[in-house]
């Protein structure tokens, strides 16, 4: 019983050493056609009479754009852009005074308070604000590690809209992305913000550029050089972890078919007689009658008649020629 006690205290004092994640972060949980994924969303100190009234929250578009989570504040999104990635859910962003909220500053101390995927507990990441990103309205920071010789491990899924605090404990930023990149003197890991003034800035129309603007049609191509704050890391975009079913197998095989194609059979050609055509004398050549053939006319030759020849008769007697005389004298 006694160790039990004793070791009780201990843990007790080792959670009280140990810097917790702020009640301003809070998690979400969402899941739905298959998949699932997690990400944190921040409470805007929103000032009011007696601290009472709006608060709101502030998180990233790629978190929020998941729906109503399972677990986590289900208030609605009232303004958000996924181009700058900011969601504000649960307040009009014009009821907000950006001068509330920090701008960053180069080499400024920052803690970012999150969720990373499946963890319940929260997470406190220090680290220093770098540079801002060629590409507003982000921003840059230099991850730490709050365990001596431990490098900096970087971000995981789940992190995306976590609280970025200052020194003084004002919210500045909610986290965008986790990047890794070797520039010397430095840890070679990295966080990209997206800073809460500029967001509201850009939500009221004030800010540059306006929300829902392009600001470049490619990401920013950065060379290797030797470390300057002038240089900033290259860009590498956190994507939310989903969780899905294996993909299918499948094996490749013959095609099949509910009904078997049809088969064809080449065969010889066949032909048929052309058709018999009849000569036709044309519509033109009906309008006029064709020649009437009359029969040949006969030919007939005249005589003239020719009194009858006289021939002598014997003995000094004329009788006509061919009368036989029946009666000799």
């Amino acid at each position: 019983m006694i160790r039990l006690t004793a070791l009780a205290l201990i843990l007790a004092m080792l959670a009280a050493c140990s810097e917790s994640v702020s009640p301003r972060a809070e998690r979400v949980f969402y899941r739905g056609g298959g998949s699932a994924s997690w990400g944190t969303v921040c409470k805007l100190n929103r000032r009011g009479f007696l601290g009472l009234g709006e608060r709101g929250y502030i998180s990233v578009a790629h978190v929020t754009d998941n729906g109503t989570p399972l677990v986590g504040p289900k208030d609605a999104i009232t303004v958000s852009d996924t181009l700058s990635d900011w969601s504000f859910l649960g307040i009009d962003p014009a009821k907000l005074d950006a001068g509330d909220y920090p701008a960053p500053k180069r080499d400024g101390a920052v803690t970012i308070h999150g969720f990373p995927a499946r963890d319940r507990d929260g997470e406190v990441i220090p680290g220093t604000l770098y540079t801002d990103d060629p590409v507003p309205p982000f921003w840059w920071v230099e991850l730490r590690d709050s365990d001596e010789g431990i490098a900096a491990e970087g971000v995981i899924g789940g992190i995306s809209g976590s609280c970025v605090f200052d020194e003084n404990g004002d919210l500045i930023a909610v986290v965008h992305a986790n990047g890794f990149s070797d520039i010397e003197g430095t840890t070679g890991t990295w966080a990209k913000v997206v800073p809460v003034r500029d967001a509201i800035l850009q939500a009221q129309g004030r800010g540059m550029p306006v929300a829902g603007t392009a600001v470049a049609a490619n990401p920013p191509v950065y060379q290797e050089a030797a470390p300057t704050h002038a240089t900033a890391p290259p860009v590498y975009e956190e994507v939310t972890p989903t969780y899905a079913p294996p993909p299918l197998v499948y094996q490749d095989s013959a095609p099949t078919y509910a009904t078997a194609p049809p088969v064809y059979e080449e065969v010889a050609p066949t032909f048929i007689d052309p058709p018999a055509y009849r000569e036709v004398v044309p519509a033109s050549a009906r309008t006029a009658l064709p020649p009437e053939i009359m029969p040949a006319q006969r030919a007939y030759r005249v005589i003239e008649p020719q009194p009858p020849e006289i021939i002598p008769a014997p003995r000094g007697a004329y009788r006509p020629r061919g009368i036989e005389c029946t009666i000799c004298l």
